[in-house]
């Protein structure tokens, strides 16, 4: 892993770097353009890395990049400070103990995403993450894709043992908050009527596991439908955010 890691920041490094001696010296575009493509490969290995629980491994790879980056934007000074300040944000956070990495894995995700909307903003940026999804029938193929499959999974334990008992009716109530949920976060119309996340599991005694378990089956379904790993990143960010209000703490032994 950590050759990998190496081996990404190296690569960008050597994007940005000076050409040979008998070689014309790269002009400003030139390098914006190996900035945006560099990056653009650090976020995709990064989500990948991030999605299988390496939170760590993929905080270390965006500080890589974007520490390899910085001096590459000084022709963009506001971006530049932005960037910086990101970078320390995270650092600062991480040394008081008031971030995890994910939380500051996500916050240097942002300052890649803020370097990519400057220098090359996609045509479809004015476009929601909801409309990206395909709007509420997108969704709801997502969502019931999503709770098929979670049912399933024993990793899950999506009834808790048979306590939770859903009717037709129930299942249909429970794909709408979910609908509503992800429109609020994506800046979809609907608006989301459920419980608080820590009123809607409270004594359920779910696990970090079983969290993780039901988070990678809604990562593995996004994919299946053909969402974006930038999409997919930001919507996990939401998913890691419910947390603290959804798992448990195990009680203390004996």
């Amino acid at each position: 892993m950590k050759a990998r890691i190496l081996l990404a920041v190296l690569l960008l490094a050597g994007s940005g770097s000076l050409a040979r001696a008998d070689e014309k010296p790269l002009d400003r575009a030139e390098v914006d353009k190996r900035v945006v493509y560099a990056l653009y490969d650090v976020a995709l290995t990064g989500t990948e890395i991030f999605n299988k629980g390496g939170y760590a491994e993929c905080l270390r790879l965006y500080q890589g990049a974007l520490v390899t980056v910085v001096p590459l934007l000084d022709h963009r000074p506001k971006l530049q400070a932005k960037v910086q300040i990101r970078l320390k944000r995270a650092a600062d956070n991480l040394k008081d103990g008031k971030w995890k990495p994910a939380d500051a894995a996500f916050e240097l995700r942002t300052a890649m995403e803020e370097i990519q909307d400057e220098i090359a903003p996609s045509k479809d940026a004015k476009k929601t993450m909801w409309d990206r999804f395909g709007g509420e029938a997108g969704v709801r193929k997502v969502v019931d894709d999503f709770i098929f499959v979670a049912a399933e999974d024993k990793k899950v334990d999506f009834f808790r043992g048979g306590k939770v008992k859903l009717d037709g009716k129930g299942v249909q109530h429970l794909k709408q908050t979910l609908v509503e949920l992800i429109s609020e976060h994506t800046g979809g119309p609907l608006k989301y009527t459920g419980k608080s996340m820590k009123d809607a599991h409270k004594d359920m005694k779910i696990t970090d596991a079983e969290f993780d378990a039901l988070r990678d089956i809604l990562v593995a379904t996004l994919k299946k439908h053909k969402v974006s790993d930038e999409d997919i990143a930001a919507l996990g960010k939401v998913v890691e955010s419910t947390r603290k209000d959804i798992v448990e703490a195990a009680p203390p032994k004996k």
